[in-house]
């Protein structure tokens, strides 16, 4: 009779993985052309207004232009409520990686396009409602 395929080393599992490989395989990859300029400066924008106590990262409504949230419909409030939390976790992921010094990989700049297509698809019911 065929011997079961092994796929994994039984010493990976008793002994884990060696700091080096291990720390060489949770960093975010780098994207070798780097982050744009418009994306850079999105980044510092948004890092300055966490870091200024404008967004907390953990109070949706720190997200809101007031004066445009209290004059939109119930309907398109609850839409930007909602996207807020949705946003505020991708700003707190953008922030960990930021503050980690990983600001040119391809992780920041996919959450930078995921925040930026989140706000634009929520401003075409909502209007500018959002100060990123």
């Amino acid at each position: 009779m065929n011997e079961p395929k092994v796929l994994v080393d039984k010493t990976l599992i008793t002994k884990g993985v060696e700091n080096n490989v291990q720390k060489m395989i949770n960093k975010p990859q780098t994207d070798p052309t780097g982050v744009n300029a418009t994306d850079a400066q999105y980044i510092q924008t948004v890092i300055s207004l966490i870091n200024e106590g404008k967004i907390d990262l953990h109070t949706p409504s720190t997200l809101m232009k007031n004066e445009i949230y209290h004059n939109i419909d119930d309907k398109a409030k609850g839409l930007a409520d909602i996207n807020a939390v949705t946003l505020l976790n991708d700003l707190r992921q953008m922030k960990k990686l930021y503050d980690l010094g990983n600001t040119q990989s391809f992780q920041i700049q996919n959450l930078i396009n995921r925040i930026r297509n989140t706000k634009e698809r929520i401003e075409k019911t909502c209007g500018d409602v959002y100060i990123i």
